[in-house]
């Protein structure tokens, strides 16, 4: 069974299970992302050893001389590790150093160059073989995710039962919320709904994503259609879809939330992006449209963003409502991976109760709307 993971374990850990995972796929693409993974794994195993206390170690060298060789070059840390660990396996450092420098050959030479499989395997053996020297984790039983009890094995299949059950539910509740939103649509705007307004719509879209992107499924490269990147470009689209939503809103009560300019792009998103960046302010100008169609600074809308959007204004908090709808699981396949610290029956207990707070807050939204619709049915 998996072990509850010390804090300075996780990284070291969280790095070479994902490259185990891209190596069981077993092709050259993500043997080499898999090799690539292995190594900065590798280092940080050595340097986490390097940096831990010696009441946690057992380092036969001082603290001090260990903090200076984590700033060195990787064959440094090597021999520091050599140096402060006593039985060490030399062996196993030795073949680090030899994977370390294909790595490096890979990084400074690597066009074309693959990995060997053979080499993955063996790199994927020797840090197993560390792992246990260095931090007493036992990576093939830290990875493993099928020894359960019968008892767990029976909790996680109810589980999976109730929570594609509670998926489904989430579809129904999805169709119900959109037939709502349209019904707010009618009200706000009835012009939006006739089908010459969606064929024209449809039709502008086609336009709109003019420029090709790729994508590689195995080795087939997919081409299909995206928006223009530049700013410039995207204001023209922009200008586009007012001139045909425009006339057919002038005449709605809700005109002027629906119209008013507001600054293109998420503000949550790009404060989410200076976070994770590290940069506290990021000051850059951002271009204003009208609000009703200002989706089309995502990277994909349709018709019923507008329709969506249109409800997040005149309702909700615009970017919540859409935020909340976008994130929703609606198959287990989108379903969040499951971390390291967490034991398999966590993991499944934890989907469950989101997919369920989930579907509650999709009740919560679709009785704010019943109830904005019958307040407007009496005036």
């Amino acid at each position: 069974m998996k072990k509850n993971l010390e804090a300075w374990q996780k990284a070291p850990v969280k790095i070479v299970s994902e490259a185990i995972q891209h190596a069981k796929k077993k092709n050259e693409e993500d043997n080499l992302i898999a090799f690539l993974l292995l190594d900065a794994g590798a280092e940080m195993l050595l340097k986490t050893y390097l940096g831990l206390p010696k009441k946690i170690t057992g380092a036969t060298t001082s603290e001090d001389d260990r903090y200076n060789i984590i700033r060195r070059g990787f064959h440094d840390v090597v021999e520091g590790v050599k140096n402060s660990r006593q039985g060490i396996n030399t062996k196993d450092l030795a073949r680090v150093e030899f994977f370390h420098g294909i790595r490096n050959k890979l990084y400074h030479q690597g066009n074309g160059l693959t990995v060997q499989r053979v080499h993955l395997e063996e790199y994927s053996t020797v840090i197993k073989s560390l792992f246990k020297q260095l931090l007493k984790i036992d990576l093939d039983i830290q990875l493993e995710s099928s020894r359960l009890t019968k008892e767990e094995a029976k909790l996680i299949t109810l589980l999976n039962a109730e929570i594609n059950k509670s998926l489904e539910f989430t579809k129904s509740k999805i169709k119900e919320l959109e037939f709502s939103c349209n019904l707010v649509v009618e009200m706000v705007a009835p012009k939006l709904l006739l089908p010459s307004f969606t064929k024209k719509f449809e039709d502008l879209i086609e336009k709109a994503f003019s420029e090709d992107g790729y994508t590689l499924e195995g080795n087939d490269v997919i081409t299909y259609k995206i928006l223009p990147y530049r700013t410039d470009e995207r204001m023209k689209i922009v200008e586009w879809f007012e001139g045909l939503i425009k006339p057919l809103v002038e005449s709605s009560p809700y005109f002027d939330a629906l119209f008013c300019q507001v600054e293109a792009g998420s503000r949550h998103h790009i404060e989410a992006l200076g976070c994770q960046l590290g940069i506290k302010n990021i000051e850059l100008e951002r271009y204003k449209v009208p609000h009703i169609v200002n989706f089309i600074f995502n990277n994909h809308f349709d018709l019923n963003d507008l329709y969506i959007n249109i409800v997040g204004i005149v309702l909700f908090d615009e970017f919540y409502f859409k935020n909340d709808l976008d994130f929703t699981i609606v198959d287990i396949k989108n379903i969040y991976p499951q971390s390291n610290e967490e034991s398999d029956v966590e993991y499944w207990e934890s989907v469950l109760n989101t997919v369920r707070s989930e579907s509650e807050r999709l009740d919560t939204y679709i009785s704010r709307i019943n109830l904005w619709l019958e307040s407007e049915s009496k005036k």
